[in-house]
């Protein structure tokens, strides 16, 4: 069968990490690949095997040979990067915060329908095979009611990426990370939430470095905490009327801890890359012609932003 041909605009600190994904993966390949530095791009081109090197992203886009462009660009770049390769009706898997507006993740999606371009937010999470057997645990009710869920994360060091307290560039530590819990939250439970309310300790004239989020769904009460300047434990965990799931660091899980009164059971789902499974969902999408996923939904992305836009009101007018 033949690979989906990728073409990365961009060169982000997870590029090497999801060339790793798309070399272990037997559906798709890395082609081709353009930064803003032609120097940088030969160079990853060189470390990472890619064939095709482009001096820009308009002449990677114009590349007949490639199916879809994944673009990890720097926040405030990813509504532009992506409207320009679905204008030139390029498939396009965006990495995450998927845009800094709700008006802009619209126009992509409404853009990419209107193109016939599949369009996805690059979201490993909920492709995890152990994210996948939570979810089945859960519906058949082993831990009971869902009561509580608390998800917390801390990434200390992405301080240093140059933009990272610009809060109109799309930096701080909420809208960095924020789509890991709310898409998580969205595929166990369903989508959308009923509120959303949050703070984040904003300094003068910069973003947050960190901040906490409650949501409800029913009768569930969610609760995500997100920092960059200290380290805490990642994890989220799940709070039923008969037990408790731990799942830790969630985002690029192996295991799972499932807790009832009768049993405590660890489950395994090892791997060797996180991203395998998100690629190969993209080109069973691709090679069956949707423009949109069933799992990673536009409508998960779309509720995703609302909640981070909400957060950040007034920063990106």
């Amino acid at each position: 069968m033949t690979r989906i041909k990728y073409g990365i605009m961009g060169g982000a600190s997870i590029v090497p990490r999801f060339v790793n994904g798309l070399k272990e993966s037997r559906s798709s390949l890395a082609q081709a690949i353009a930064t803003r530095s032609l120097e940088k791009t030969q160079k990853l081109a060189t470390i990472l095997d890619i064939p095709v090197v482009y001096d820009s992203y308009e002449e990677l886009i114009q590349d007949p040979e490639l199916d879809i462009i994944y673009i990890p660009l720097w926040n405030k770049g990813h509504f532009a990067g992506a409207k320009l390769a679905i204008e030139h009706g390029k498939h396009v898997l965006l990495e995450k915060p998927f845009t800094l507006k709700s008006s802009e993740s619209a126009e992509l999606f409404d853009l990419a329908k209107e193109k016939h371009v599949f369009l996805m937010e690059a979201q490993k999470a909920v492709f995890l095979p152990i994210m996948q057997e939570v979810k089945k645990r859960l519906e058949k009710g082993e831990i009971g009611e869902i009561e509580w869920v608390d998800v917390q994360q801390s990434h200390p060091g992405v301080e240093k990426i140059p933009w990272f307290d610009d809060v109109t560039a799309g930096g701080g530590a909420f809208i960095g990370s924020a789509s890991y819990p709310l898409n998580v939250l969205q595929y166990l439970f369903g989508t959308g939430f009923d509120t959303a309310n949050g703070i984040l300790t904003h300094l003068p004239s910069k973003s947050d470095h960190k901040g906490q989020l409650i949501l409800t769904k029913g009768n569930i009460l969610m609760s995500s905490l997100i920092a960059t300047s200290f380290q805490l434990s990642s994890r989220l965990i799940i709070y039923g009327s008969k037990g408790v799931v731990t799942i830790p660091d969630y985002w690029k899980a192996d295991k799972a801890m499932i807790e009832t009164v009768n049993k405590t059971e660890q489950i395994d789902r090892p791997y060797q890359s996180e991203f395998v499974f998100e690629i190969d969902h993209v080109a069973t999408c691709l090679r069956s012609g949707r423009i949109t996923s069933s799992i990673m939904t536009s409508e998960m992305t779309l509720a995703t932003v609302k909640v981070i836009e909400q957060m950040y009101e007034g920063y990106f007018n």
